[in-house]
């Protein structure tokens, strides 16, 4: 589930320490493991010692302390999930290519994480710092959606609507966490492209996307 590339990338935007035994990237990788399980206030330099089988002093040759830390929580999850759903849209050929590509980047958790931005918007609600990038993020991911949009002859501010429509109601399924099969979701595939973008969904296009996802 951890992307260890980004971990790397995240842990470069530190600064740059003697590695001794576990690199930077290692503590960021346990610090993100118990951030989505037990949220930020779990993520401690003694706890993740112990997670990691070394003194607690090792960890100072990586991170000038735990902010540096929690720095780089939130560097990697730009990295992975507000990038993801970029690389999504970007370059795409056709509306279709562009919604059906978001859809793809949701439903990977390997791309997109959803317990990762569960937990950043739960340090949010106690954070006006976090917050305040996560409005940042959701600001772009929604812009680079009304992007797609517009490019293929959508209007202000119908672009924008339909752009928050779909997006939020992606948030809400995370919020709500709702226990719903994939088969059951993508049955009703059609019934949601045509709602976010008012075009009809061609019936092959859709059985060729359920059996992409392994769904018949």
């Amino acid at each position: 589930m951890i992307d260890r590339d980004l971990l790397r990338k995240a842990a470069a935007a530190g600064p740059d320490k003697v590695v001794r035994h576990l690199s930077r990237a290692d503590w960021l990788g346990a610090a993100v493991e118990i951030f989505v399980q037990e949220g930020v206030e779990s993520v401690r330099i003694t706890r993740l010692a112990d997670a990691l089988s070394v003194t607690r002093g090792s960890f100072y040759w990586h991170f000038r302390d735990r902010d540096d830390l929690l720095d780089g929580l939130i560097n990697f999850w730009a990295e992975k999930n507000t990038a993801a759903m970029l690389a999504a849209i970007e370059n795409k050929p056709s509306l279709l290519e562009g919604i059906l590509g978001i859809f793809d980047a949701w439903l990977d958790p390997e791309r997109f994480d959803p317990r990762l931005d569960e937990a950043m918007r739960d340090w949010a609600r106690r954070s006006e710092r976090v917050r305040k990038v996560v409005a940042e993020a959701d600001e772009t991911r929604v812009k680079a959606i009304e992007s797609l949009f517009l490019r293929f002859g959508y209007k202000s501010p119908d672009a924008f609507i339909r752009a928050r429509s779909l997006y939020f109601t992606q948030l809400g399924y995370y919020a709500v966490r709702l226990d719903e099969p994939l088969a059951s979701r993508l049955q009703y595939l059609e019934a949601y492209y045509e709602t976010f973008t008012g075009v009809p969904l061609d019936p092959e296009v859709a059985a060729a996307y359920r059996r992409k996802h392994g769904v018949a």
